[in-house]
């Protein structure tokens, strides 16, 4: 019994001293961690296109929680001084806010958004490792943190799950005997077929799967332009049977949304149409012509040409261009193109009108633009939330008759009263010259520096203290534990 009780005790006892003498010398900073780069991953949030592109982005995550700031990151250096990217660089001779930003979405995310692009980065051979200085640590600060370990990691992800609109037949069960689409660059292996597979005003490019980067073009309302494709077919270019060309398409809109869609469709048995979807009135002068060419320079393989001469009557919305060509199996294929054209100038329609309701009364409006417009008497409305408002207009403040006696209410007061400062500064300075001088025994503000914090445990005399405390308490062990000084049971 008494031999429980002293096992009991010596054990609270040990628990309680090494509490005193080891616990205080220990720091969150004796379980901290080096964070590590555990993934880099690319990502195209809309699913545009298939391309490395203007939206797209990069994340580099970390293993554990780091002392980044959440939020947006102010200097380009904070990225570029803290990570390194190879194979190649896509920040390379691009301007940090201008062409790119980044952002902490969490303590382990960092999200860099590309508005502008140089250098594409490759799936599954790009990579980023963090520099020899990087000044990233986790989210316990250590003095002074080591930053995060080194250890590179290599792009995964994708940049767009995009997938072309196909037309198939037999019942959509899948496609009998020739099921290759018609294309204005690449076949569905990746093979260069076109050169130069789209032109706009004399502007040429290598037309790419889905989606193809275009420098923007500037036109003028008004002016005729020419668009000229070549398109490849399988089966020769007289199989080709429909091709649209659609206008003025937002980031994320398909060919089918487009409000400017021309339409060129051929027959078995050879007839050429062409139809317009242009329910705004935005097309003019439209001529379709077609031909057979050579599709590169270095290929006797034969495309169809299709030139599109068109004159635009007033600004599109948005610029994206998007073409449409199916086959006569129906085997169809779409390509985009940003950053398109841009139509400047004032519009050639008249303006559109309209009727607006206002306190019971219907008013004619005529639109002066996108969201504004004018009725009959002159009174401005504005477009929210897709319905005409007329704009409030602050009421004519009446104007109060002169008068000999000014008083507080009199539409003349304020004016009155600013005219009257002059006067009565002046009155001052005869009654008191020196009410405005400024305060000269003032005494001059002092600061007062507070003692710099001393840690306790540096003290000398604490540290000699709890040196004879521990000793004591050895002391008290070795006493209890001394089989010769308790009596055996």
């Amino acid at each position: 019994m008494h031999n429980s009780k002293l096992s009991a005790s010596l054990f609270v006892l040990t628990s309680v001293l090494f509490t005193i003498g080891f616990v205080p010398y220990l720091t969150l900073d004796a379980f901290a961690a080096q964070p590590t780069i555990s993934a880099y991953v690319a990502n195209d949030p809309d699913d545009a296109d298939t391309v490395f592109s203007a939206g797209d982005t990069l994340t580099i995550t970390t293993n554990i929680a780091t002392n980044a700031t959440v939020g947006a990151v102010t200097s380009a250096a904070f990225v570029t001084g803290n990570f390194t990217f190879a194979s190649p660089d896509p920040l390379a001779s691009l301007t940090f806010t201008t062409d790119w930003t980044a952002e902490w979405t969490n303590n382990q995310n960092l999200v860099i958004t590309f508005i502008n692009i140089n250098n594409v980065p490759v799936v599954g051979a790009s990579t980023v490792d963090v520099s020899g200085t990087n000044s990233i640590g986790d989210l316990i600060t250590e003095d002074p943190d080591p930053g995060m370990a080194a250890g590179s990691q290599t792009l995964s992800g994708d940049f767009g799950l995009f997938v072309a609109a196909t037309v198939t037949t037999n019942g959509g069960s899948g496609c009998n005997g020739d099921c290759e689409e018609p294309t204005l660059g690449v076949d569905n292996d990746g093979r260069r077929i076109v050169d130069n597979g789209f032109t706009y005003n004399g502007n040429p490019i290598d037309v790419e799967r889905y989606f193809t980067p275009y420098p923007l073009v500037t036109v003028n309302v008004g002016k005729q332009n020419v668009a000229e494709f070549k398109i490849y077919e399988n089966l020769g270019p007289d199989k080709i049977s429909h091709f649209e060309l659609a206008f003025g398409l937002a980031k994320g809109e398909s060919i089918g949304m487009s409000k400017a869609v021309i339409n060129w469709d051929k027959t078995f048995d050879g007839i050429e149409t062409v139809t317009l979807d242009d329910p705004e009135n935005v097309l003019d002068k439209i001529s379709v012509t077609t031909s057979e060419g050579y599709c590169s320079d270095e290929s006797q393989t034969k495309c169809l040409i299709v030139k599109v001469a068109h004159t635009f009557r007033a600004p599109l919305d948005f610029n994206i261009l998007g073409t449409n060509v199916w086959d006569a199996e129906h085997n169809a294929w779409q390509n985009y193109y940003n950053h398109g054209i841009e139509v400047v100038g004032p519009s050639m329609n008249p303006p559109k009108e309209y009727d607006g309701i206002n306190k019971g009364h219907i008013y004619h409006l005529t639109e002066t633009s996108k969201t504004s417009a004018v009725d009959e008497f002159g009174n401005s409305w504005s477009l929210k939330y897709d319905q005409w408002e007329m704009d409030y207009v602050l009421p004519d403040k009446i104007q109060d008759p002169p008068t000999q006696i000014m008083t507080r209410l009199h539409s003349d007061f304020t004016k009155y009263k600013e005219d009257q400062i002059p006067n009565a500064i002046e009155q001052l300075l005869v009654l008191c010259p020196t009410c405005l001088t400024s305060y000269a025994d003032f005494e001059d503000s002092f600061s007062f520096e507070l003692p710099e914090r001393i840690n306790k445990l540096d003290n000398p005399e604490i540290q000699s203290k709890m040196k004879f405390e521990s000793e004591r308490a050895q002391q008290v062990i070795e006493h209890l534990l001394a089989p010769s000084l308790h009596h055996q049971q």
